[in-house]
């Protein structure tokens, strides 16, 4: 594979192609996001390193054992996914005694770590991986900047009453993927 298409798989990732913006998977985990920003920035590196592991286990297990019984993939990728974050939890208790033990929860229940293994399944061994950090550091900079844009100081009263809290952050995320629908234009 060419440096230009790396490179390209990865702007494609973290840009035009963002999971948690333009596909609408794990959302929730960046609207809901009440952290700071450092440890949005750990939670959102926690996910890359889950998602590169899930497709380093998932992809293989599609090509080779899940050939004959593709109805199973969802439910085995699954199973993969919890067992890639139990492991994880069990390697950073060790290293990461400050970190709460309820982010690996999210790591679990993130519909961009199953949607992106499930889409990489049809890529090329190096493809899923290259796209797997690509979303993965898309991602965590979608979960920065939402914990970036809580620190702001707003003016509650500039907002109208209804559009307090998700509504403003929903709106918010439009806006954010008009301008990065704008990158997949052609000029």
């Amino acid at each position: 594979m060419e440096l230009k298409v790396i490179l390209g798989i990865l702007l494609a990732g973290i840009l035009s192609n963002n999971y948690a913006l333009l596909h609408f998977l794990g959302t929730g985990a960046v609207l809901e996001n009440e952290r700071p920003t450092k440890k949005s920035l750990t939670l959102g590196l926690g996910t890359t390193i889950v998602m590169l592991f899930s497709t380093l286990i998932t992809w293989p297990l599609n090509k080779y054992v899940l050939v004959n019984v593709p109805y199973m993939q969802t439910m085995v990728f699954v199973v993969v996914v919890l067992i890639v974050v139990t492991v994880m939890q069990l390697v950073a208790s060790k290293i990461l005694s400050k970190y709460c033990k309820a982010d690996f929860i999210k790591f679990a229940i993130n519909g961009a770590v199953l949607g992106l293994c499930i889409l990489n399944a049809s890529e090329t061994f190096l493809t899923a991986i290259v796209t797997s950090v690509a979303v993965g550091i898309g991602f965590m900079l979608t979960m920065t900047l939402y914990a970036k844009l809580k620190d702001v100081p707003v003016d509650e009263d500039a907002i109208p009453a209804p559009f307090r809290g998700l509504p403003i952050a929903l709106l918010t995320a439009g806006i954010i993927v008009l301008a990065l629908l704008a990158l997949q234009f052609k000029f």
